[in-house]
């Protein structure tokens, strides 16, 4: 097994154990753009034939829920749940232990909700890998391993996981939408009539505001792009500095600058909303927008970060959006399917292990009916 604390130790190796994935997540460029200053709590390997990959990040407590594999442990079960009594019961007797639970041992690509195991369906390079996990969980003195947001397509990986004596959780999913060839027509007739007129409504709307769209070099991306987007953050409670989402950009630019896609909405001389994606493998993935006031009253929102994208998307000839996972509802009704993402974790504590396994059984099913609920044809 080769390893490294950076992915700048596998370079070479790292895109022949990881042909098989060809997406944006698991490229060298941005694994490299999105590791922290301080590696010391990453790993990587690649076996010794180069068949597969692993990505492994030291987690400790109370980090953003999406990322945290034991945020299970404290979620609130739905109030129309026949688990909920139990989950309270389960709860209340794991919590006093949970601090003992961290840190996580935890298999994920760096800067995605993917799984940081890459390896074909073969059972003895996801044995070896699994067995990689192990010993660095061992070495940084970590009590819990993860293995997070693995598809439904990785079968052989879950199983394996499952004899292991890990445990399950879906709580989100992978947001995709396919792009029909020819024109945005095409992509219409996909959905209800209803969402047909309210498309057709949005961008009559912002055709006629003044903005104009043009696709930009992201060498563009300035302070007055960034306030765009501070403002989007703080409405989710996030308090970002403009020169620390510039200089993020820049440093993005510098990793895989080629791959971008960068619109901008203008009135005028005025930038008034703004989308970043970027392309790889047949993919278009949005990563950062930003939105005035004037922009959101006039649906700069979906035009710019649906409409807009797929119209790009058609003419570069990309199969699919990847958007990620959130605001469920809005994306299905825009066309957008979802792939729930499975975390499996294996606690070390002997005391709460068979109660962990039971509140994760409720957990994902919670979280499977949430995701079945907004999936279902009616809901779009």
């Amino acid at each position: 097994m080769r390893t490294s604390n950076s992915i700048v130790g596998l370079k070479s190796l790292w895109p022949i154990a990881t042909e098989r994935d060809a997406s944006l997540f698991c490229t060298p460029q941005w694994l490299e753009c999105n590791e922290p200053a301080d590696t010391s709590g990453l790993h990587y390997a690649v076996t010794d034939d180069a068949r597969g990959a692993l990505a492994v990040r030291r987690l400790e407590a109370g980090g953003f829920p999406a990322n945290d594999p034991l945020a299970f442990l404290s979620a609130e079960t739905p109030a129309e749940s026949a688990d909920r009594h139990r989950a309270s019961v389960l709860s209340a007797a794991v919590r006093p232990h949970v601090p003992a639970l961290a840190p996580t041992a935890a298999a994920i690509l760096p800067g995605a909700y993917a799984p940081g195991i890459v390896a074909p369906a073969a059972p003895p390079v996801v044995s070896s890998l699994l067995d990689e996990l192990d010993a660095t969980a061992e070495k940084w003195g970590c009590p819990t391993r993860a293995v997070m947001h693995v598809p439904a397509s990785a079968r052989l990986l879950r199983e394996m996981l499952e004899s292991r004596g890990y445990v399950g959780v879906t709580s989100l999913a992978q947001t995709v939408l396919p792009v029909p060839g020819g024109s945005f027509d095409d992509y219409l007739v996909g959905l209800p009539r209803k969402r047909r007129t309210n498309v057709r409504r949005e961008r009559r709307v912002f055709a006629e505001s003044g903005m104009t769209v043009r696709r930009a070099d992201i060498g563009e991306f300035s302070t007055e792009h960034a306030l765009l987007h501070a403002r989007q953050l703080r409405r989710y409670g996030h308090d970002f500095g403009t020169e620390q989402l510039v200089e993020l950009i820049r440093r993005s630019a510098r990793f895989f600058g080629d791959w971008a896609v960068f619109l901008v909405a203008e009135r005028g001389q005025r930038v008034e909303a703004f989308s970043l994606s970027y392309t790889l493998g047949g993919q278009l993935h949005p990563k950062m927008s930003g939105f005035s006031e004037y922009a959101d009253e006039h649906f700069a929102y979906f035009n710019v970060n649906y409409y807009q994208l797929i119209e790009v998307a058609q003419t570069l000839g990309l199969r699919e959006l990847v958007f990620g996972p959130g605001t469920y509802e809005a994306k299905v009704h825009r066309g957008c399917v979802l792939d729930p993402r499975t975390t499996y974790v294996r606690v070390g504590h002997p005391v709460i292990a068979p109660m962990v396994v039971e509140l994760a059984a409720i957990a994902d099913r919670s979280g499977r009916a949430a995701l079945d609920l907004i999936a279902a044809p009616d809901a779009r």
